[in-house]
């Protein structure tokens, strides 16, 4: 008799589908979050030049800087709001809400008249915009996250969960990629003019395609669990509770993301405008530069959450904390001593290291902190005041620490003092929460 193949039963088949298909769509809108976040910082100052006229170019950045700001600020206010949403109507809900507020405010952008053609309105319609994208994000990247690790198969929570940092900087270098094969194509003048809008547009556009894919997806087998058990009114929790109280949690999720978000922020996004405007690096090789060192970080990110699901959340939360309180003061004073493409480089590429550690494990060790029913709320409200405070004003800050001291490598101790803030939440983590 012929032996024939085992064959896995369809539901088996049906949700490893199923696992697959909403894992790559919560990636993809996380991407477009952070695409339209990267893309603005990256042409800050044309947006600066735009609507914040004058005779100080510093001034017109730290002013456009400032709106940049002030968007993060509207980060926690869509996570209190959206946050118990996505805990009562789902994660799904939310995510669609999202795209769509994102995709209005990336228009709004996209097409604000100039200050030299409606005066102090246009630089309002560029606040709406940036305050409908903050809001939009503030639900996205805490109900992106539990959607992911809450479809992860047992024991790849750090695996899956990872997918939502791939997508994070996946934006990023979308954005780098966008206004780099731009600002190559059209010149840095055209950019500075008009061109700056394309990459808002493109983003508005690809945000509706993305809100239109997951129209299709399923919601996740804990919440389904979780409204099963509401409506047999067991009261019981899907899965086992977290390690540690709600509160304690809360606290070491802010701290967690503090050095997240700044390693977002300084390291990669402010970095092209830093290498510009206080190492005279030209702004294209600069752009590329910082594409590479992004490139690096979405390679490196699914094997340190992998890694997670084997060694612990902890040490690679721990080491990425250490390894910025020790590189940060030369790898900034290398690139302003020796400023050129290859050096950025460089700095990049040990820039990308330990932010594909913290970025690659971050996603499930947060979201272990809570149970199911909170889920949502806490790990949105958390990340959104965590990222609003310290990766918001990242680029207005480094750039007032520049001015201030007169010291071009003094962002290096903004990046310290968050990891130094990441290093004592690291070490309070509780050591078998991946299990």
């Amino acid at each position: 008799m012929t032996s024939q193949p085992a064959v896995r039963p369809p539901s088996t088949l049906d949700a490893a589908a199923g696992r697959t298909r909403s894992t790559v769509l919560g990636t993809l809108g996380n991407v477009m979050e952070w695409y339209d976040f990267t893309v603005y910082g990256f042409l800050a100052a044309a947006i600066g030049a735009a609507f914040f006229p004058g005779d100080d170019p510093v001034a017109a950045l730290l002013a456009s800087f400032a709106v940049f700001a002030v968007g993060f600020v509207a980060r926690p206010i869509g996570a209190l709001v959206l946050g118990p949403v996505s805990d009562r109507r789902g994660r799904r809900f939310v995510m669609l809400l999202s795209m769509l507020l994102m995709a209005a405010g990336s228009l709004v952008i996209g097409l604000a008249p100039t200050y030299a053609s409606i005066g102090a309105l246009a630089p309002a319609l560029i606040l709406v915009g940036r305050l409908l994208q903050g809001f939009s994000a503030g639900g996205e990247f805490g109900s992106a996250a539990v959607f992911l690790t809450e479809w992860a198969s047992r024991g790849r929570r750090g695996f899956f969960g990872s997918f939502h940092q791939v997508g994070t900087y996946g934006g990023l270098l979308l954005g780098i990629l966008v206004v780099s094969v731009l600002t190559s194509a059209v010149g840095t003048a055209a950019v500075q003019a008009w061109a700056w809008r394309i990459p808002f547009l493109l983003g508005a556009l690809l945000a509706v395609v993305v809100l239109v894919l997951r129209r299709t997806v399923g919601e996740t087998p804990e919440f389904v669990d979780l409204e099963r058990s509401r409506e047999t009114e067991t009261g019981n929790d899907v899965p086992t509770g977290p390690p540690v109280g709600a509160g304690r949690g809360f606290v070491l999720a802010l701290g967690v993301v503090a050095l997240w978000a700044v390693t977002s922020f300084v390291t990669i996004n402010y970095m092209p405008t830093f290498a510009t405007t206080f190492a005279k690096v030209p702004a294209t090789p600069a752009l590329w530069a910082t594409a590479i060192g992004c490139l690096l970080a979405v390679a490196l990110i699914p094997v340190f959450g992998h890694q997670s699901d084997r060694i612990g959340r902890r040490p690679l939360i721990v080491g990425a904390a250490v390894a910025f309180i020790v590189v940060p003061v030369p790898l900034f004073a290398f690139l302003v001593a020796v400023p050129s493409f290859g050096t950025l480089v460089l700095v990049q590429v040990v820039f990308a290291i330990p932010t594909s550690m913290i970025a690659g494990a971050g996603t499930a060790t947060i979201s272990e902190l809570f149970d199911t029913r909170r889920r949502g709320a806490l790990v949105s409200i958390a990340s959104a005041i965590s990222v609003a405070a310290f990766g918001g004003a990242g680029g207005y800050v480094a750039t007032l620490l520049v001015r201030s001291t007169g010291l071009p490598i003094s962002p290096a101790f903004y990046v310290m003092a968050a990891a130094v803030i990441t290093l004592v939440a690291g070490l309070a983590l509780p050591r078998a929460a991946h299990r």
